[in-house]
């Protein structure tokens, strides 16, 4: 399995099990709505609860939201305007750049500025997204960019979660 994190924070962001596209400097992830159940099994753990304490259990405490955002315990953030998104990114940009400089010595900067530039670009075309960070919650790291859409040939939107691919680290577990 492979598990891709932030360059930045080291947080887990997603791993190899759901779709994955790599395209236009971003990683493209298909998620799906899913609610799931927070109820421990009682069973499980060898307990034999009473008719009262199953008939109180019957209330299953369930937890909603997208697949990718849950799974990876991603956690909610905002920016309240797009120039808020862009003196983000700006920092962030600045920290990628850092990281390359110290882990290839023959990597070229203004090729990289290019391309990422190019990547916000497409970002911001569209900026109809919803925003998680980390599991740490850092708001220097990695911000997962959520929206909705329909796919080629459907009707139903789905959630599909964008990372920029310069500021994740696959790494094989």
């Amino acid at each position: 399995m492979r598990v891709y994190k932030c360059i930045v924070t080291g947080d887990e962001l997603f791993t190899d099990t759901y779709p994955i596209e790599l395209k236009d400097g971003l990683y493209k992830i298909k998620g799906k709505y899913v609610t799931r159940s927070d109820k421990v099994d009682d069973s499980l753990l060898g307990a034999n609860p009473s008719a009262e304490e199953q008939e109180e259990g019957a209330d299953e405490n369930s937890t909603s939201g997208i697949d990718v955002v849950l799974d990876n315990r991603l956690m909610p953030t905002a920016f309240g305007s797009k120039k808020e998104f862009q003196a983000y990114f700006k920092d962030f940009v600045k920290r990628i750049e850092e990281n390359k400089k110290e882990n290839d010595a023959k990597f070229d900067v203004d090729a990289w500025r290019k391309e990422i530039q190019n990547t916000f670009k497409i970002v911001c075309a569209n900026f109809d997204y919803e925003f998680y960070t980390g599991s740490s919650s850092n708001p220097d790291g990695s911000i997962a960019l959520v929206r909705w859409e329909a796919p080629a040939g459907e009707t139903d939107e789905i959630p599909f979660v964008y990372f920029f691919a310069d500021g994740v680290k696959e790494e094989k577990v």
